[in-house]
């Protein structure tokens, strides 16, 4: 047995008698925070079960004197608790959201939350039950979700007090106060995100961030649009590039909500229709004209023709791409430009060349009719396998082979023959093996016929024995279909 009195056994005693009774103090303070937790998560559900009845008839529409008063009586911590799963958890309705906006009005809530933002931190309510919110570390928590539920609530009126929050020191409380102005769509606020957005464009302040700030602008209407124009005719490139996605944004956004429409006069200041046209679409930034030609597509004014035709004809490739992929949405009448259409079909770039299949396929009989002939005089192979490539995959050569073998003439039926006598022999075949008998027998009907004249006609000019391959071969019918 160690000696008890020599100073190294004391000094190992005091550090296990230290470490033990360390220990003992965490596992000790670990059980009272969970008994804490426990205590509380008991009273929370304690507590919703026993009004959250009273809540959902208020939020009906039931109008209950001693139901309100029941509410009324509880401390605002508790109002908060009871009311927090609205904001957290479940998408309120708009009638919903009109009589919990009145009933957080009528129980001072609104008035708690509005305090907190101008104050900086957590106000303390005198009826308060519980201590908790006074503590610092509760100040950034109640602060960040009395930003949410005024948003939520969209209670235009706390504007001001969100744009304070902007400032705020805490990155998350600049994002949720972003959010709740995106969510309350305010016209006064918009000039304000303006100017940040110039500033955070320009290096002259790093928050918040771009992505974020932008998704807040463009969640408001169109009726906002004259506000930026002093970011459409910046002198910094950057910020007129950025003001002009958020045009687009708002713009396509508007016109997706009512696609018969395209944007008058009504929907867009003048002010803002003759800078596109005169001056974005000419802009010195490859990027802004390539997202200005999104815009344009969708204006109601017959100037809009002769830009996009010059835009097809832009000097960078991906200006001409997201031209030619843009006129698919063009609300007024494209006949003019479906030859310019047809011309990005001999681009030197692949995308350019499949945008432009893809859009004249999307602008009904007159696009696929410029689109037949070009494909059946073009010489170049690469071209004419790309078309058909789109052809396959936007299902249009299903619908071209069922036309053909009910007697459909034209370009619609040498589209249909080109392609099944050289140019996609798999593919019309994949087609034909799905289709019911008496239509694939009215195609070989008609189709092979055609294909034996051309057959004796390379074979009287001494091609045949080059060229010739068998019906069985090419189209991998069954014996007795192809004989």
């Amino acid at each position: 047995m160690g000696n008890i009195s020599n100073p190294i056994t004391q000094w190992a005693f005091t550090i296990l008698l230290s470490v033990v009774m360390g220990t003992c103090l965490l596992v000790g303070v670990a059980i009272l925070r969970r008994w804490q937790q426990t205590r509380y998560s008991r009273y929370v559900h304690a507590l919703q079960r026993k009004y959250r009845p009273v809540l959902a008839e208020v939020l009906s529409g039931a109008r209950n004197p001693s139901e309100i008063e029941a509410l009324r009586e509880l401390p605002l911590a508790d109002l908060e608790l009871l009311l927090d799963p609205l904001f957290s958890r479940r998408r309120i309705t708009e009638r919903g959201l009109v009589f919990l906006r009145a009933l957080c009005a009528e129980l001072g809530l609104i008035e708690l939350w509005q305090s907190r933002l101008a104050n900086g931190h957590a106000a303390r309510h005198p009826s308060s039950r519980h201590r908790w919110d006074d503590r610092t570390g509760m100040r950034y928590l109640l602060r960040g979700r009395s930003i949410r539920n005024l948003g939520t609530l969209h209670h235009r009126p706390s504007w001001p007090l969100l744009v304070k929050a902007l400032d705020d020191r805490h990155a998350d409380i600049q994002l949720v106060a972003l959010r709740s102005l995106a969510a309350l769509g305010a016209p006064e606020s918009f000039p304000v995100l303006r100017e940040r957005l110039h500033a955070v464009v320009l290096g002259k302040t790093p928050s918040p961030p771009l992505q974020v700030l932008q998704s807040a602008m463009v969640s408001f209407d169109l009726t906002c649009v004259p506000d930026l124009l002093p970011s459409l005719c910046h002198a910094d490139r950057q910020v007129r590039l950025h003001a002009t996605e958020i045009l687009q944004t708002m713009a396509c956004r508007e016109a997706a909500r009512q696609p018969p429409i395209a944007l008058t006069r009504e929907l867009l200041p003048p002010q803002v229709v003759e800078l596109l046209l005169s001056g974005l679409a000419v802009d010195t930034s490859a990027d802004v004209r390539a997202r200005a030609a999104e815009i344009i597509v969708l204006l109601a004014d017959p100037r809009a023709t002769p830009v996009l035709r010059n835009l097809l004809l832009d000097r960078q490739w991906f200006v001409r791409l997201r031209t030619v992929r843009a006129l698919v949405h063009m609300r007024q009448a494209t006949a003019p430009l479906h030859p310019d259409i047809r011309e990005c079909l001999r681009d030197s770039h692949w995308p350019i060349r499949e945008a432009a299949t893809q859009t004249l396929i999307s602008l009904g009989r007159v696009g696929k009719q410029q689109l037949y002939e070009h494909f059946l005089t073009s010489p170049d192979p690469t071209t004419r396998e790309q078309i058909v490539e789109v052809v396959e995959r936007t299902g249009l050569m299903s619908s071209l082979v069922e036309d053909y073998s009910v007697g459909t003439k034209g370009v619609d039926a040498l589209m249909v023959e080109e392609m099944a006598g050289d140019t996609a022999l798999l593919g019309v075949s994949g087609i034909l093996r799905t289709l019911s008998p008496e239509i694939r027998q009215s195609f070989l009907d008609r189709f092979l016929p055609s294909v034996e004249a051309k057959m004796r006609f390379l074979q009287e000019t001494h091609l045949g024995a080059k060229n010739t391959v068998s019906l069985q071969e090419v189209l991998d019918f069954p014996p007795h279909l192809a004989a």
